[in-house]
């Protein structure tokens, strides 16, 4: 090796040799900067590596191990494996940079450098620690995921921006995290090198931050900058660990309370393309017409009810469309009762995240599929699976009714619109005066008025039937006003245990039977003509009559998520075992401090605040007669 090889020569011996051992030797002592000038250097399409060495992302993944496999020395050596292949991704990576950017300033050059000799000294350390375990180095799979992210960065932030600030950041939560986990396993000489690799770390870290700071706009933050500096598919979720989040390391480094708490909060897809969400309760209207525009007053509403469908319904892989974007404070609020948010956007983004992100399925709160909404679609499951149940029709026209309701000897009904929800444009009429029966302007689902003492969803999710079909899980019960608007969904694992006697026994002995074994065969089969895939409700309830409490079976079908779900799922998240209520308060109203969580931002909340109500078991008698 000549002494006067220069800085470029030398990165291009690392980047592009296929000797590891070549790959892995520091750079001369009288190694010599090169002037600045102008960067022309093409990154390869991978790295130089003897061919049992090279990434190949068609080979599939060895499986990372878990904590608990860390004390088989094999498991070990796996989990040395990827750290020893990330630690030379990042060699050629910073061997690339040196190339890529020779006008680069020379204190960024040479700190660059210096980083990239401390990385061979750990690839080594990792090779060293392999061989005790009785495994070499490309036994299993080399991904080139980090080089896929990185290797087409433009700039030297960007590269500080990619690489010291996302995946180096990510090794303070894995470097202590497993120094940790190795030592519990009695590996102290693999514990003892993560230590030490981790102290190293924190420097590359703030090197990266240094000079983040030096080339942002000074009215940026620093979260700001790094943020707006990542381009899709990396994002900061990338600068996290599958392990405890370490807010100290971060803190060493020099990164601010700002960007950790940003950071800590941050959610979203660290893979797969997500599936896109936002919050549409307006969509029966939409399915009736082409031209329908949501009013202000619905709209607000929406707005302030979304962060329960935002909290409940997407995974942490997912993007949701917010109408109005939580502040960092709620955030931090909902985080520290384990609710986060995944990827979060402006519903105004929408069309723009349609054409720029590979998004696997849009999931919003329903389609506006004009027959899958319909209350027709519950009527003819209600022929098949309680055809002795209320008398009920579709009429169109007064002259229809009159004929309809005249051969039943039943004085009060109601008439509901085709497509409406949460009572819009029901009407209730007395059939005594033809006078008073209401002119109808379309279809219309006319039934007898009953006496409700217990409204309820039974749940259900429908998947493709090689995923399982049609899979019912639970029931949520509803309290409604008189007029049928939403007022609150109760979930609890043990339904029948939060009620009365005789409604418990009624839901024990009949409705949860029917559930599973007489409803979900036929409502699989209608779903499926309508080749439908998702969650799904029935509105059902227990009535008076002269005789007895009595069970009609289906009230309405609705093929889009529902309250009740959504207080399904959070019970899930927050509390199994433990009875919760979904409902909303004024915004103005004093909130009870205990048994609560405010799920609305109130800094954004127009009218209403969407709250969880935790309960005591069993359920007080709050359903009345509607």
């Amino acid at each position: 090796m000549a002494d006067s090889q220069t800085v470029s020569e030398f990165a291009q011996r690392v980047l592009l040799s296929s000797s590891l051992e070549e790959k892995l030797t520091h750079a001369p002592s009288s190694l010599i900067l090169d002037p600045p000038r102008k960067g022309t250097f093409k990154a390869p399409s991978l790295p130089g590596r003897p061919d049992h060495l090279k990434p190949r992302p068609n080979r599939g993944k060895s499986p990372f191990p878990s904590d608990q496999q860390i004390h088989n020395a094999e498991q070990r050596g796996i989990l040395l494996h990827f750290f020893a292949n990330h630690e030379l991704l990042a060699v050629e990576l910073m061997a690339l940079a040196l190339l890529k950017f020779p006008d680069a300033p020379d204190a960024f050059r040479k700190g660059v450098l210096h980083t990239l000799q401390e990385e061979q000294n750990h690839t080594r350390w990792y090779l060293q620690r392999l061989q005790a375990c009785g495994l070499n180095f490309g036994d299993y799979h080399l991904s080139p995921m980090i080089w896929s992210h990185i290797s087409s960065m433009e700039s030297p932030l960007d590269y500080v921006s990619r690489l010291s600030l996302t995946f180096e950041q990510a090794n303070l939560d894995y470097a202590k995290h497993y120094s940790k986990i190795l030592a519990e396993a009695g590996d102290h000489e693999s514990a003892t090198l993560l230590a030490k690799i981790y102290k190293d770390e924190i420097a590359h870290v703030g090197h990266g931050l240094k000079w983040l700071r030096r080339w942002k706009q000074n009215a940026q933050s620093d979260w700001d900058a790094w943020n707006k500096q990542l381009h899709f598919p990396l994002s900061p979720i990338r600068a996290k660990g599958l392990t405890p989040f370490n807010e100290e390391g971060r803190r060493k480094a020099g990164l601010d309370d700002n960007f950790i708490a940003s950071l800590k909060r941050f959610h979203s897809s660290r893979g797969r393309s997500p599936d896109l969400y936002w919050f549409n309760p307006d969509v029966e209207l939409a399915a009736a017409s082409k031209n329908h525009t949501s009013p202000k007053r619905l709209d607000q509403l929406a707005a302030d009810l979304e962060y329960a469908f935002a909290l409940a319904a997407p995974s942490a892989d997912d993007i949701v469309l917010l109408r109005n974007l939580p502040s960092d404070s709620h955030r931090e609020a909902l985080a520290a009762q384990q609710l986060n948010f995944p990827e979060i956007a402006p519903l105004s983004s929408l069309a723009q995240l349609r054409q720029v992100r590979n998004i696997r399925e849009e999931r919003p709160w329903g389609q506006p599929n004009p027959t899958l909404l319909s209350k027709e679609l519950g009527l003819q499951l209600r022929r098949i699976v309680d055809p002795q149940g209320i008398p009920a029709a579709l009429c169109q026209n007064t002259n229809e009714l009159a004929s309809f309701i005249a051969d039943h000897p039943i004085d009060d009904w109601l008439a509901k619109p085709l497509h409406s929800s949460a009572g819009r444009g029901l009407i209730r009429f007395s059939k005594h005066s033809r006078s008073e029966l209401p002119a109808l302007s379309g279809k219309y689902l006319i039934e007898p008025w009953l006496q409700k003492t217990l409204e309820f969803s039974l749940l259900y999710h429908s998947h493709p039937p090689a995923q399982g079909g049609l899979r019912f899980l639970g029931i949520c019960y509803q309290e409604v006003s008189q007029g049928g608007q939403w007022i609150s969904s109760t979930s609890a694992r043990k339904p029948a245990s939060l009620l009365p006697p005789d409604q418990a026994r009624l839901i024990a002995t009949q409705v949860l039977p029917a559930a599973k074994n007489e409803i979900l065969k036929p409502l699989s089969e209608l779903l499926e003509k309508q080749n439908y895939h998702g969650p799904v409700c029935i509105d059902s309830f227990l009535h008076l009559t002269s005789e007895e409490l009595s069970w009609h079976r289906v009230s309405e079908i609705n093929a889009r998520w529902s309250m009740g779900r959504l207080a399904h799922q959070l019970r899930l998240k927050l509390s199994p075992d433990r009875p919760l209520t979904l409902t909303t308060i004024p915004k103005n109203e004093t909130i009870p401090a205990k048994n609560t969580l405010i799920l609305s931002d109130p800094a954004t909340a127009h009218q209403r605040l969407a709250i969880l109500k935790f309960l005591p078991s069993p359920l007080p008698r709050t359903h009345s007669p509607s």
